[in-house]
C-alpha cells in the first residue's frame, strides 16, 4: 500500500475514533507493569540505585523542558539512573491524548523513546493546531520506521485509550495533579528542577 494511502486510512480510523471516544471504555486489556525488563518505557539499568517514574504530557511545554533536562541527568549519571515513562494527558491539553496514544503504538513496536523524542522536538508546532495533527504523528511514525499498516491499526485500537486512562488514574491516586511530577525513589517530587535536585541529593548522600 502506497505511504499516502496508509496516511489516508490510518487518519480516517483515527478522526473517527476521537469522534466516537466513548467506545474506549469497552475494552478492557490487562494491566502491563512498565518496571518489567520487557518495558518499551523504561530506560536505564533495571537495577540502578535510583529508581524514577515519571507522569508526563507530550503537550505539556513545561515536559518538554524535563526531557531535555533528563537528558543531561542521563549524560551525567545514566550508570545510576532507571527512568519508566507512565502516561498523563491532563484535561487542558485537548491533543495530548492523541499524542499519548501515538506513542503507545510506538511502544508496542519498540520505539516509544524515539517517538517520545520527536513528540517532544515537534511539541510547539502540532500542539497548536486547530484540526487534529493526525498527519504529524503519521509522519513521525514514518521517519521513526514504523509499520505504518501496524502503526494505523493500533491508532484505531479503542484499547489504547484504556492503557492510558489506568495509567493516569492510577496517577491520581498516587496524588499527581501536575506535569512534570515524579516519584524518585518513592518520594514524589514536582518539576525538572526538583528532580535534578533530588537525583543530586541521593548522589551526594
Amino acid at each position: 500500500m502506497p505511504n499516502s494511502a496508509k496516511y489516508l486510512l490510518a487518519g480516517a480510523v483515527l478522526v473517527l475514533l476521537l469522534i466516537g471516544g466513548v467506545l474506549a471504555g469497552r475494552v478492557i486489556l490487562p494491566k502491563v507493569s512498565p518496571e518489567s525488563s520487557e518495558s518499551p518505557r523504561g530506560r536505564g539499568a533495571l537495577n540502578a540505585p535510583i529508581q524514577i517514574i515519571e507522569y508526563s504530557d507530550f503537550q505539556c511545554p513545561a515536559c518538554r523542558v524535563a526531557k531535555m533536562e533528563i537528558d543531561q541527568l542521563f549524560k551525567e549519571y545514566g550508570e545510576s539512573l532507571r527512568l519508566v515513562y507512565r502516561h498523563f494527558p491532563l484535561k487542558g491539553h485537548r491533543w495530548a491524548p492523541l499524542a499519548h496514544r501515538a506513542a503507545e503504538c510506538a511502544a508496542r513496536e519498540n520505539r516509544f523513546w524515539e517517538y517520545h523524542d520527536a513528540l517532544y522536538q515537534g511539541q510547539p508546532a502540532w500542539s497548536t493546531r486547530n484540526e487534529p495533527p493526525v498527519e504529524v504523528l503519521l509522519r513521525y511514525g514514518q521517519a521513526e520506521g514504523l509499520d505504518l499498516e501496524r502503526f494505523g491499526q493500533c491508532l484505531g485500537d479503542p484499547g489504547v485509550d484504556n492503557v492510558i486512562r489506568e495509567e493516569r488514574l492510577s496517577g491520581a491516586g498516587l496524588g499527581i495533579r501536575q506535569t512534570p511530577s515524579f516519584f524518585v525513589n518513592g518520594k514524589l517530587v514536582v518539576g525538572s528542577r526538583a528532580l535534578r535536585k533530588e537525583v543530586e541529593r541521593i548522589i551526594g548522600s
